[in-house]
């Protein structure tokens, strides 16, 4: 038996929808698509690192959103060296929490490091000028 025939398998055991409990799973996704409120941010569009071996693999850069050549750098294997502390009875809900909260916990601060490292870079080289704002989903 090969790995493709193990998963034809079990895909096989697993219960099939309808076509109108598939069909209401996708509408209510659309519905709540366009129910979310976009959220602001002067935060641009990161551009990604490269792939390891190369040597900025990990360094995310967001770049001035007026195009001047200016970018703000964040190594991302440098963020929160803190070891993850989980006990060992806690069930897989309570993991999925602490993750979670971490993981919310890191963004925040990522975030707070971009901005003011945008709003420095327009108060030194955009003077008097605003970081333009973008939509967010």
């Amino acid at each position: 038996m090969t790995a493709d025939t193990d998963l034809d398998v079990l895909l096989a055991e697993l219960p099939q929808p309808s076509s109108r409990e598939a069909f209401a799973e996708i509408e209510a996704a659309r519905r709540a698509a366009e129910a979310r409120t976009p959220r602001r941010t002067i935060v641009p569009e990161p551009v990604l690192p490269p792939l390891w071996p190369h040597p900025d693999s990990g360094i995310v850069r967001f770049p001035c959103a007026l195009g001047c050549g200016w970018t703000h750098a964040e190594n991302i294997a440098d963020e929160d060296p803190d070891p993850i502390s989980v006990p060992l009875s806690a069930s897989p809900k309570e993991i999925g929490r602490v993750l979670s909260e971490r993981a919310e916990r890191r963004a925040s601060l990522l975030r707070q490091r971009v901005e003011s490292a945008i709003r420095e870079h327009f108060k030194v080289a955009h003077e008097g000028q605003e970081p333009p704002e973008r939509e967010v989903w």
